[in-house]
């Protein structure tokens, strides 16, 4: 059984790579941590840091140690918050990841949607990278998540619950040249700045829909979120197509141009078909009496 205190030694070292500086966020001199650190590579059997001459770094063996240790961490933080909600009677609570640009749109609406009929349910957004919600909602850390993709896993279930019409998103320097709607043609010979680049994801889907146009995507650069792609396009050296909520948050000088004939993009709610949870199971007889909603297309940006 792990120590833990050890966990949170472990943590603060793999984040600061530097056992001084580990030492002092934990409030203890170095000699003990330095200690619980061996110990714990003794006590697993693998060496978890690799000493350099600038530092330490973590081995590959600690990497995966550093990934599961944030997920006891998180499990046992958790369990805790959930006993006592229980102990002060408060049980309809719905904890949800998510890692989307919907998240400013299309899930709030969602969620409201359901609050207005379980006013005594409460919410907990978590910003939860995609690959990692998986494994939150079978240790049941999560009881949703909601993205653009999911893998097909065993005894998870995806739904699609959202749609959103796409934009071409472009510094104002560009759009002159634009006629308002673009369309899938325009793209043609323009840079394009995809995100993310994680895979598969929504940039998957914007390569799809240009090959299906008959031409293939010039890729200038591919950012690892909405966020970052914006920035890129910011630039004014290429454009990039986003779903409609990504325009709720625009860097200066950046305008969005609607795309006509382009399918709408799909955000997709996950959960664990096991999990007999209360809330989540008022959660999804809720889904299962509506249809996926289609967000009104915001006006295009002067």
């Amino acid at each position: 059984m792990l120590d833990p205190r050890q966990l949170e030694c472990f943590i603060a070292v793999a984040e600061e790579l530097n056992i001084n500086r580990a030492a002092a966020r934990l409030h203890m001199s170095q000699p003990p941590l330095t200690r619980r650190i061996q110990r714990l590579e003794r006590e697993v059997g693998v060496e978890l840091f690799r000493r350099t001459a600038g530092g330490m770094e973590l081995t590959e063996a600690g990497a995966v140690f550093l990934e599961r240790a944030y997920r006891i961490v998180a499990l046992s933080t958790r369990a805790v918050e959930r006993t006592r909600l229980a102990g002060d009677g408060e049980i309809g609570h719905l904890s949800i990841g998510y890692y989307d640009s919907a998240i400013i749109d299309g899930i709030p609406a969602l969620i409201r949607e359901f609050l207005d009929a379980h006013k005594a349910v409460t919410v907990s957004f978590e910003l939860i990278a995609k690959h990692n919600q998986i494994d939150y909602i079978r240790d049941k850390v999560l009881h949703l998540g909601f993205g653009r993709h999911y893998p097909d896993e065993p005894g998870i279930h995806c739904r699609p619950v959202w749609f959103e019409p796409l934009y071409v998103a472009m510094h104002r320097s560009r759009s002159l040249d634009w006629n308002s709607p673009a369309t899938l043609a325009d793209l043609r010979d323009q840079p394009q700045i995809l995100y993310p680049a994680a895979r598969p994801e929504f940039a998957d889907e914007v390569i799809d829909m240009c090959l299906r146009a008959g031409f293939s995507p010039r890729v200038a650069i591919e950012a690892e979120d909405v966020i970052s792609c914006l920035a890129y396009v910011a630039l004014g050296t290429a454009v990039a197509v986003v779903p409609e909520s990504a325009t709720r948050t625009r860097p200066d000088g950046v305008v969005f141009i609607p795309l006509r004939d382009a399918p709408p993009a799909a955000l997709y709610c996950a959960y664990l078909c096991s999990n007999t949870a209360p809330t989540l199971r008022l959660f999804i007889d809720f889904l299962d009496k509506r249809t996926p909603g289609l967000s009104e297309p915001a006006p295009a940006r002067p």
